[in-house]
């Protein structure tokens, strides 16, 4: 057998390993991979704007809109638009993307945002305003999902993508999210954002996306 076709084999293997986890599951993990490309990036501010910014920032702490009591499935619409407001203030910069899908948001990151080059977490200037804001959006389900590029064996892949997607969730715990409302998954180099054959390096498909989704309070109609 080639290298290749046994390549292709333990692709597939590590895929429907994916699958029947994911079948076991009460609820399928949200994946939003197929979003459109984000816009040409701004240029980058002079680093005087960036300190100016800084300063900001630590001026004004983040004070999330959303409500105190219990969220109505009419006001979920109106409560994710604040949210999403308050991720795209508050949450940015190159390689940080937030996308809205109906009443879903996904805030994707890219790696070398969140991870230094030996794989070690880096990326408070992320987290932390990410898990202040999630923080008081208590009405919302967290989704961390990994995901890889196609260098490398695929079940490494899958691995790494899980243990990323879990340091990520750990530390939006560690900036005061409730453990309970987070939910970790791998896909490895599944759900490519940017297509490429196999064993190609590509930064866009090695990424983070982080799944919000309201949970409103359901009503049952009496008689």
């Amino acid at each position: 057998m080639t290298s290749n076709a046994a390549r292709r084999l333990r692709k597939l293997a590590v895929l429907l390993v994916s699958v029947m986890l994911s079948a076991c599951a009460e609820e399928a993990p949200p994946v939003l991979a197929h979003y459109p490309a984000p816009p040409t990036p701004r240029p980058a501010a002079k680093p005087v704007e960036r300190r100016q910014a800084a300063t900001t920032r630590m001026m004004a702490p983040i004070a999330p809109g959303g409500p105190s009591g219990p969220l109505m499935m009419a006001r979920v619409g109106s409560y994710m638009d604040a949210l999403e407001s308050d991720l795209r203030r508050h949450v940015h910069g190159k390689g940080i993307t937030v996308v809205r899908i109906g009443d879903d948001i996904a805030v994707v990151v890219r790696n070398d945002r969140l991870f230094g080059a030996s794989g070690a977490l880096n990326g408070d200037d992320v987290l932390e305003p990410l898990g202040a804001i999630l923080d008081g959006y208590v009405h919302t389900s967290v989704w961390v999902n990994g995901f890889t590029d196609t260098a490398g064996p695929p079940d490494a892949n899958l691995a790494v993508s899980q243990k990323r997607a879990r340091t990520i969730a750990d530390a939006l715990v560690h900036e005061g999210v409730a453990a309970q409302r987070i939910t970790a998954q791998g896909f490895g180099e599944a759900h490519l954002r940017i297509a490429t054959g196999d064993g190609k390096k590509e930064a866009r498909n090695r990424r983070i996306e982080i799944v919000l989704k309201a949970n409103p309070e359901r009503t049952t109609a009496t008689r």
